[in-house]
């Protein structure tokens, strides 16, 4: 009997708990006109979404935000937003919509400017959507599972700054789907399935005068449509691009990690930042278009099969070479006299000649990693770039006692080495890595005082090294010869303990495999 009323009180005690998890309650606060709500109440949102419009007349004049989570919401009544004349954001997360959007559901919000609807289930953007929210200008559908929004969704939205519709399940977008939007300033459409970039139909005919960032990446896009590319920053990184002409204000641009063949650049160069690491690129003679604007670029992992050279480039102040087969003569890093950080990983590079280095006196970073350079003085490297205080060496051919002095060396004159701690395990995928050959390690060239020094260490590393070496084969040995002798004898012992009835009862027998 008391077992049947435990079982009746754990049964009770989880539906009370999933109904408490999966209530469908809002917070809200009211109380009497023209005074501010002393509490929160909780009002049942299927009681109020199915009551019809008289019912709902609580008094919310004071709210100016309501959020909604992690509820199931039947749909939105037109009437709802009149009994908040006051509120100013509107949000709503990972909640479940039986409905769409009703496009009447924002009526007369004077003062909403604030609209964010996120991890739910909605799929459509119907026609006409926020009518009457003159103030709207921060709509945010991010995280949904979009994949259709109709060309007048946003006929109503004038004022729009801002307009998210990231992560969600997008191929298309309608013809002038933003032409109302002309004060729009930030476009996100990241991760989504887009094909064609058609910027030019999308927007009016004066284009996107007013937007200051527009993310398309981790897209599928092979294309675009965009004559006149305007907006101060883009980003399409992560796409299936193989060709880009770049023309218009455009002064920030990632392309990273596309598979573009082909770049230009229009007349007129605005360009301050320019990102194109992971692509295809041969010849990069049309950057002498950008040489009075350029700051900052990244082209790594672009190999050449010619010799490059910056020339004219003179306001670079952050350049990315990595992994391009660059050769560094005289002229080519002659004009960079700006250059603060520079990256010349992985280009198969024997040795550094500071001859060809003897502009860049204001260098503060410079990374070397990947390349099969035998030696460095660090004494050289700090005479001639002064401001020096970064330099990568990891994955050098260096051995363990060679790398650990070189850092101390670098210590000793202000000098921050910078090691990856993943490179061991996280391999560089450039085709010029060298992959050193077991033996084949090289010492590092060391300053006068350490040289002695270093001739006292190998040998007491090495035996060392070998005692340990010897230990690990010893105790592997060991557990092999243990789990032999037991695979061999155990079955015997183990049947002449159950023949003279041991100790061993069969419960503990069986209490010992349900452990094990």
């Amino acid at each position: 009997m008391v077992r049947y009323w435990l079982l009746a009180f754990v049964a009770g005690l989880a539906v009370s708990l999933v109904l408490t998890e999966d209530n469908d309650f809002v917070d809200v606060c009211f109380g009497p006109e023209d005074e501010r709500p002393p509490h929160c109440e909780f009002i049942d949102f299927d009681d109020v979404f199915q009551s019809s419009s008289a019912d709902i007349k609580f008094n919310w004049s004071h709210i100016t935000k309501l959020a909604i989570s992690n509820k199931r919401i039947i749909g939105i009544p037109s009437s709802m937003f009149t009994s908040l004349p006051n509120l100013e954001s509107f949000v709503v997360l990972n909640s479940l919509f039986y409905r769409e959007i009703d496009p009447n559901s924002f009526l007369d919000c004077n003062k909403l400017n604030h609209v964010e609807i996120t991890g739910t289930n909605i799929t459509l953007l119907e026609a006409h959507l926020f009518p009457r929210t003159p103030s709207l200008r921060y709509l945010l559908l991010h995280h949904n599972r979009l994949s259709e929004i109709k060309h007048d969704a946003f006929e109503f939205l004038g004022e729009l700054e801002e307009l998210n519709l990231s992560y969600n399940n997008l191929t298309r977008l309608p013809s002038g789907v933003f032409h109302k939007l002309r004060k729009l300033r930030t476009l996100d459409l990241n991760h989504n399935q887009l094909i064609v970039l058609t910027v030019d139909s999308w927007f009016p005919p004066e284009g996107t005068a007013t937007m200051t960032y527009l993310d398309a990446s981790y897209n599928a896009i092979v294309d675009m449509a965009w004559s006149d590319i305007a907006v101060r920053k883009v980003n399409l990184k992560y796409n299936n691009l193989t060709s880009v002409q770049l023309s218009g204000n455009c002064s920030e641009f990632h392309a990273s990690h596309n598979a573009i063949t082909h770049f230009a650049i229009g007349q007129h160069c605005n360009l301050e930042k320019l990102y194109l690491a992971h692509n295809r690129i041969q010849g990069f003679d049309w950057l002498q278009r950008c040489a009075g604007t350029l700051r900052s670029l990244d082209i790594s992992h672009n190999v050449q099969q010619k010799s490059t050279d910056f020339l004219n480039l003179k306001q670079i102040t952050a350049l990315n070479i990595e992994c391009t087969n660059i050769t560094i003569n005289y002229k080519t890093l002659h004009d960079l006299r700006s250059l603060r950080f520079l990256d010349i990983s992985y280009n198969n590079l024997k040795r550094i000649d500071m001859e060809n280095l003897t502009s860049q006196r204001l260098l503060e970073r410079l990374m070397v990693s990947g390349n099969p350079i035998a030696n460095i003085s660090i004494a050289s490297i700090k005479r001639n770039f002064p401001s020096l205080r970064t330099l990568g060496i990891y994955d050098l051919p260096w051995n363990s006692t060679s790398l650990s002095i070189a850092i101390d060396d670098l210590k000793k004159h202000e000098i921050q080495p910078y090691i990856r701690s993943d490179y061991l395990f996280d391999d560089s995928k450039c085709p010029l890595k060298v992959v050193p050959t077991l033996g084949n390690e090289v010492d590092h060239e060391l300053p006068d005082s350490d040289i002695s020094l270093l001739k006292q260490v190998p040998a007491a590393d090495k035996t060392a090294e070998y005692v340990v070496i010897a230990l690990l084969v010893c105790m592997v040995l060991g557990l092999l010869g243990k789990l032999f002798i037991d695979s061999r004898y155990f079955p015997v012992l183990f049947k002449e303990r159950i023949q003279r009835r041991s100790s061993i009862s069969h419960e503990s027998l069986v209490s010992c495999d349900l452990t094990s």
